[in-house]
């Protein structure tokens, strides 16, 4: 046996390797250890080594170095019962450095490739140094490391990539078009999603340079001192009208009392109350409607002995009302309910609450209903989510997850059925409030067991009956065929809600493709479903739209938010999301087409449309604004091109301006210029609703202007277009307010608030915090893309700006 590696045989080694003219000073330190190894192998034997050569014996035998007669399968294998298996030619396996015949006494050391191996003279001396590695060897490890980058890089949750810093680049927009914060004094923060006209009014550069630019035209400044006082003169008045009324309030009656005090007549309680069964009693069930209206005759007539209906019954007057539609909205007189009041005294009645009455159903009932209501005065999202959360949890502690049949206590087929309306209503109004915030929800597909309603009528169920009836088609019309239908796509809408909370890890279009396409086919059912009989009167076909408005706004409020990320700005984006969120977007714009004006009630729906869908308005015209603009700037570049653009359906677009230009071009509908004239009426109906916007005014320019500028053209028509834009705003608002061009002239200009831009007290560009802020002369405009501060400041206030 040979003597490895001993002290003399490796002094011998390097003594001769210095006197063969440095042969190693090319090498690297590796290749020289390599080379030591071998003489010393080498030294004390006078052993040759021969070339490799194909190995004939098995695998396993060879493994096991075991003599293998090379049959197939081979007597060794025979006798331990192993498959028996030969490596096929030109497999790294099938190469051997010595004899079949020779059996090492140790495996062969795994050779390590050169540094310069590529080089054909270092191929030549490893060779020489019998420390050859197939060709073939090199390709199995690059085509192994190809392999391992790419399931390493495709698995963005997995620890090495964490760890490596590997992940890919996200598939969504940048984060200034998707989400964004206010920081004040960095102790007053707020979170905007995506769907905020904040973050929308960043994918327009231009409106929002021209909107923050402290060198506006004098006629545009004008324009905007005008707006500016119209503005504030909504404030004061919308406040006014959202105070409570303080006799009520601070009263020392019980609060039981009170509420029955600001009940309006018997007549107006009815017929809000029919407005309230009509208009929401729908997807969003919250009682039984004959009990309820049993408990209703019983209050009226003193007999009634119930803690929880009056705080149900005034919630429901003030949705009612709010869906009635009035001119102030919040009802000042007797004839009406006062809304800021009445959700006052049912806040007070709930906050008293102790003990058990905490977890009654009726309390739940109220507080479902209650929310609802402060909705109708104060749409805050951000607020309605935080409360929401409350209620969830409530439900929780009071079992509503779990399906009544799970527990050995026997509850009654029919408080059974309505625990299950109330639960998937707060599940329907946890999924909303969720896409709309973009935030994650607070209950996920899994977490709950209750099964959905079933499709029956309210006059099919009693408190007397010991089995529910069997459901009904769910193309059939009943009190809950609304919530039945959108409960049954629950599941496709959560994953919505878990794509886009989770954008920053997403690699792949796959999934957002599959979920929209889901999405999609929920639409074919639903249209199926609902357009399956033809009305025969007008209610019926005023019913009928109200029905599929209500459902397919719910769920394409799912798919926009869906597609948002990614339609807008990101320039990989597939061509089917764009075309569909540029569909969806129009569809939500015109939902009133499809309504005659001759409809009975064409006024109330008109108000109540606008009233649930004002977010949703500005959020689809935004982004028909920004398709626009790309098209309008892909015809700008054909005008001063000698090729214009050309394409065919076998190829992708070169940019996304021609990805825009062809979602546009996929039907008539889409077109450039009735999408121009969609906005146009869209802008139109939202001046008609100044009063109602109201402190949402600033919206409301914003889309002005960034239309205007969206369609392109010089400088000068472009002005003149947000002019006439901006006094269009100016006629709606005074004439809103009752005051002429000359009375506003004479009312004084809304002095800037100072506050606080960073926690050293000053803001760039601003003055101390102790003066009222403005912009300074000598430096330069210091917005940036995610910066809102400036947009709390009243951005047209002429205060905050210079120039001639």
């Amino acid at each position: 046996m040979a003597d490895h590696g001993t002290p003399s045989s490796a002094h011998e080694v390097t003594s001769s390797s210095s006197n063969n003219n440095n042969i190693n000073n090319n090498n690297s330190s590796h290749n020289a250890n390599a080379s030591l190894g071998s003489a010393g192998n080498a030294s004390g034997s006078s052993r040759s080594v021969k070339r490799p050569r194909p190995v004939k014996s098995c695998i396993e035998c060879r493994n096991r170095k075991l003599k293998c007669d090379r049959l197939l399968p081979c007597s060794q294998c025979q006798k331990s019962n192993r498959n028996c298996r030969y490596a096929a030619d030109g497999d790294v396996n099938n190469l051997s450095d010595a004899s079949d015949a020779e059996v090492p006494d140790r495996p062969p050391k795994k050779q390590a490739l050169p540094i310069n191996a590529e080089s054909p003279a270092s191929a030549s001396k490893t060779r020489d140094r019998n420390l050859t590695v197939p060709i073939s060897l090199w390709e199995d490890y690059g085509l192994r490391l190809e392999r391992l980058e790419k399931l390493v890089l495709s698995n963005a949750k997995s620890p090495l990539v964490k760890d490596l810093n590997l992940r890919a680049p996200p598939l969504a927009s940048s984060t200034t078009t998707i989400r964004g914060l206010t920081v004040k004094g960095s102790l007053r923060t707020r979170f905007f999603g995506q769907n905020s006209t904040r973050v929308l009014l960043n994918l327009f550069d231009e409106a929002k340079e021209f909107m923050f630019s402290k060198t506006k035209p004098h006629s545009v400044r004008e324009i905007f001192t005008n707006i500016q006082k119209i503005h504030k003169s909504l404030q004061v008045e919308q406040a006014k009208a959202l105070a409570p009324i303080t006799v009520y309030v601070d009263s020392i009656n019980p609060v039981h009392k009170r509420m029955a005090d600001i009940l309006p007549k018997r007549v107006v309680c009815d017929r809000l109350l029919q407005v309230f069964l009509a208009g929401s009693e729908s997807l969003y069930r919250s009682v039984h409607i004959p009990t309820f209206t049993n408990q209703y005759e019983r209050w009226w007539d003193g007999t009634l002995q119930s803690e929880s209906f009056l705080p149900q019954l005034l919630s429901m007057l003030c949705i009612g009302y709010r869906f009635y539609g009035s001119e102030t909205g919040y009802g000042p007189d007797r004839e009406s309910i006062h809304i800021p009041t009445a959700c006052s005294l049912v806040k007070e009645w709930l906050h008293n609450l102790r003990g058990k009455n905490l977890m009654d159903f009726g309390t739940l009932q109220a507080e479902v209903l209650l929310l609802m209501a402060q909705r109708m005065i104060n749409p805050n999202n951000q607020d309605s989510w935080t409360q929401l959360g409350l209620i969830v949890r409530m439900a929780m502690t009071m079992g509503l997850h779990r399906d009544p049949s799970e527990f050995p206590q026997k509850i009654s087929p029919f408080w059974g059925e309505l625990r299950r309306r109330v639960w998937y209503t707060i599940l329907e109004l946890d999924l909303q409030m969720c896409i709309q915030c973009n935030m994650p929800a607070c209950i996920r597909e899994g977490d709950y067991t209750c099964r959905p309603p079933r499709n029956v009528d309210d006059g099919d169920i009693t408190m007397e009956m010991t089995e529910l009836p069997e459901a009904k088609p769910i193309d059939q019309a009943t009190d809950s065929q609304i919530q039945v239908f959108a409960a049954s796509t629950l599941s496709v809408r959560f994953k919505v809600i878990e794509i886009i909370n989770g954008l920053d890890t997403l690699t792949d279009y796959q999934p957002v493709i599959d979920c929209g396409n889901s999405l999609e086919r929920i639409f074919d059912d639903m249209r199926y479903i609902l357009l399956r009989k033809q009305p025969t009167t007008p209610e019926e076909a005023t019913r009928q739209w109200l029905t599929k408005t209500i459902l397919d706004m719910h769920l394409r409020r799912a798919l926009v938010a869906l597609y948002r990320p990614f339609a807008l700005s990101t320039p990989d984006v597939p061509q089917e999301i764009l075309t569909s969120y540029l569909r969806s977007s129009v569809v939500m714009l015109t939902y009133m087409d499809d309504l005659d004006r001759d409809s009975p009630n064409y006024t109330q729906i008109f108000h109540m449309h606008h009233l649930v869908l004002k977010q949703d308005f500005l959020q689809a015209a935004f982004s028909v604004c920004y398709y626009i603009k790309h098209v309008a700037d892909l015809s700008d570049e054909e005008s001063t091109s000698p090729q214009p653009y050309s394409h065919t359906s076998a190829s992708r677009p070169d940019s996304f301006a021609e990805a825009c230009l062809l979602a546009t071009e996929s039907s008539v509908l889409l077109s450039p210029s009735r999408l121009v004239s969609v906005l146009e009426r869209a802008l139109d109906a939202m001046n008609s609703r100044i009063r109602e916007i109201g402190t949402d005014l600033k919206d409301l320019v914003s889309l002005t202007v960034v239309l205007a500028h969206c369609r392109g053209g010089p400088v000068e028509v472009v002005h003149q277009r947000v002019i006439n834009g901006l006094r269009a705003i100016v006629d709606a608002g005074l004439h809103s307010i009752h005051t002429s061009q000359t009375d506003i002239a004479s009312l004084p200009i809304l002095q800037p608030s100072p506050i606080t831009m960073n926690s050293m007290g000053n803001a760039p560009g601003f003055m101390n915090s102790q003066q009222p802020f403005m912009f300074s002369p000598d430096l330069p405009n210091i917005t940036m893309a995610d910066d809102f501060a400036i947009w709390d400041m009243e951005f047209w206030n002429p205060l905050l700006q210079n120039g001639p």
